[in-house]
């Protein structure tokens, strides 16, 4: 039979603070900024939790024997300096407290159909250094006010702070390029927004500065860039940051989204 230790008599809340602070310690700055490069990359598809897996160490490997580094599956200083991580980011130090579970919905791991995966990760072995080429240039306008363009991205902070998951989804035009997961459906988009409001049912958005739009590669089609500070909570985690968010939107009885990524900005 288990018998308790005198010091778990003394501290009967040991334990529970023993573990909530080892759930927490887990999750690292720079094990989150591995896993944010190396997903840049295709080589990494699992969640971006700040928490060393089976994955992101096999993921390591590839990259290091790429670059002639050791392959340990570890975020070594040849590795962080390569990958470009502040050293102080990769001493296993925590940042936020953050907690070892996806903040972002681009957080989440990505799902892509097994061959195009399989695509991705055979080019990303061939150049592992090679990231998404930097945003275009701004060409002239497409026929959009910037108050109007505004008031969307406005509108659509707001009514992600609610729990209507239609009224989230209704800014979408299907097909969408939805984060890393590629093209994909309403469904596929219904269910990662009730995910999301699940795991983090209070929710604050704020836009910091202007929105930025210009004529897309695309006909018809608008560029629209923004940064926002967030908040998220559930009854466990309270996480504060920002991200950089990247749109592309068309005009058709009314403005939709049909393309969307985020990128975390750090501090």
């Amino acid at each position: 039979m288990f018998k308790m230790r005198n010091w778990q008599k003394c501290f009967p809340f040991a334990l529970p603070v023993l573990f909530a602070f080892c759930a927490i310690a887990r999750a690292d700055e720079g094990t989150r900024r591995a896993q944010e490069e190396l997903r840049k990359r295709n080589l990494y598809f699992g969640d971006v939790n700040g928490e060393m897996n089976t994955e992101l160490a096999g993921a390591l490997k590839k990259y290091q024997m790429r670059k002639g580094f050791a392959p340990s599956g570890q975020i070594d200083e040849e590795t962080a300096n390569s990958l470009k991580i502040p050293q102080t980011s990769a001493n296993n130090l925590i940042s936020q407290n953050w907690p070892d579970l996806p903040i972002l919905k681009s957080d989440v791991a990505r799902e892509l159909p097994e061959p195009e995966r399989i695509k991705l990760e055979l080019k990303a072995e061939e150049d592992p250094d090679a990231v998404p080429p930097p945003a275009e240039s701004p060409n002239p306008g497409q026929d959009l006010r910037p108050e109007e363009v505004t008031k969307f991205v406005v509108a659509y902070l707001r009514d992600a702070e609610r729990d209507d998951v239609d009224l989230q989804v209704h800014y979408y035009n299907f097909p969408l390029d939805y984060f890393d997961h590629g093209r994909v459906n309403r469904e596929f988009v219904v269910k990662d927004t009730r995910d999301y409001v699940k795991r983090w049912p209070k929710r604050k958005y704020t836009l910091m500065g202007p929105v930025n739009f210009f004529a897309g590669g695309n006909e018809g089609e608008t560029k629209v860039e923004f940064t926002i500070g967030f908040t998220v909570e559930n009854s466990k985690h309270v996480v504060r940051g920002k991200t950089r968010n990247f749109w592309s939107i068309i005009r058709g009885e009314n403005l939709r989204i049909v393309a969307v990524k985020e990128q975390r900005l750090h501090e």
